[in-house]
């Protein structure tokens, strides 16, 4: 209970309380338009599941096993069952907070639907995070199960795979196909996590954008965040929030949405202090803070920003704590940000360092024209000495 509650009363500072009225322009990454504040992201731990009862009687399962056959549509559980694949939501479970809620890891005991036990990934909506952006109870969970289940785009392998939903009263929640290893964000300063990995999941997530922003009517993400990407067992990225997404099956971007701070350090400062209309160049600008933040093992440290908040500390302290800004300061041309300890790995090829470094760059540009396509920039990383070595370009799909 310690930790639940940890997490679920500190996720926020509201944006009144920076009093620091330049600090959009520089890119902190809130929108000017929202009233709601900036919503500030914790890190959770990897804990491994501890042995759990099923809450589950033989009817129950039967009816679950009978709608998967005759079904593709997910399937609807009870709050009651959320908290039984989880252990009722044990801290110890929790991966980390999303912008809107938490993601806790699960296990779907045998015969619920299926003869194995399965281990899943649950995503709850936080009622107080939630309500403070969508007037309507139900529209966030909707619309992701509207998403993930268009045929159109719910097979790509990089996109979370969707077992079911609960529209519960006190619960809202999802339940993911996935046996999932931790969230990127936890991961990045990880010394288990070697270089090839890191490109990998940069190759892939490229991969995804590209995807997105190619169909007929093209979708934006615009939550893109270290913590809303979790890596599977083969260290695949998985995208599991979509908050803030619109295009395609969704429709325009909503006023609604356009209200929502998104994730401090990754939002575009120059859409969002001009108020200019949103596009795939925001996605760009977000990417190449993952693409940085992979080279270099640096985060947007959260923590260590809400405290200099707190502090009232000058914003030229703050800005330093953006891997945007760390990152321009570091740069010159022709120079390699790969981590000193990444650059030992028996992986990495010296020419690919300037390479990564200058494509991250071409990302966070300020300008958006002059940043990079997902087509130009997955078109770069599959030239990647890395990448073109043929065992490794198998395991990325060459």
């Amino acid at each position: 209970m310690g930790q639940e509650s940890r997490f679920s009363n500190k996720g926020k500072v509201r944006a009144s309380k920076l009093s620091l009225s330049d600090v959009a322009s520089q890119g902190l990454g809130f929108s000017p338009l929202g009233r709601n504040g900036l919503a500030l992201h914790r890190s959770g731990f990897f804990h491994p599941l501890t042995n759990q009862s099923s809450i589950f009687d033989v009817g129950e399962a039967e009816k679950l096993q009978s709608k998967k056959k005759d079904s593709q549509k997910p399937l609807e559980f009870t709050e009651a069952q959320l908290g039984g694949f989880t252990n009722n939501f044990e801290g110890r479970n929790l991966i980390r907070p999303t912008q809107f809620g938490k993601v806790y890891r699960g296990k779907i005991e045998p015969g619920m639907i299926g003869k194995e036990a399965q281990d899943v990934t649950v995503k709850i909506w936080d009622e107080k995070a939630y309500r403070l952006a969508y007037p309507d109870d139900y529209i966030v969970l909707d619309e992701e199960v509207k998403f993930l289940t268009d045929p159109s785009v719910n097979h790509h392998p990089n996109l979370v795979k969707l077992i079911g939903y609960c529209r519960g009263v006190d619960v809202k929640g999802v339940v993911y196909d996935l046996n999932l290893r931790d969230s990127l964000h936890n991961l990045i300063r990880k010394e288990s996590f070697n270089w090839f990995q890191r490109i990998k999941v940069a190759v892939r997530f490229a991969r995804l954008l590209e995807f997105l922003h190619g169909q007929a009517k093209p979708y934006l993400v615009l939550g893109i965040d270290a913590g809303h990407i979790m890596l599977d067992q083969d260290w695949n990225p998985i995208l599991f929030e979509f908050g803030l997404m619109s295009g395609g099956i969704l429709g325009e971007l909503s006023f609604v949405k356009k209200e929502i701070p998104g994730s401090i350090g990754y939002v575009d400062p120059y859409l969002a202090t001009t108020g200019l209309r949103w596009n795939a160049c925001c996605d760009v600008f977000s990417f190449g803070i993952i693409v940085l933040g992979l080279i270099s093992k640096r985060i947007v440290n959260m923590e260590e920003m809400a405290k200099r908040i707190a502090d009232k500390e000058e914003v030229e302290s703050l800005m330093i704590l953006l891997v945007n800004e760390w990152a321009k300061r570091e740069y010159k041309p022709k120079c390699s940000l790969v981590h000193s300890s990444l650059e030992e790995d028996c992986n990495y090829h010296v020419g690919d360092g300037p390479i990564i470094t200058a494509l991250g760059m071409r990302c966070v540009e300020r300008h958006p024209n002059n940043r990079p396509t997902m087509k130009e920039v997955v078109a770069c990383l599959e030239g990647l000495l890395v990448v073109q070595h043929q065992h490794h370009g198998d395991e990325v799909g060459m």
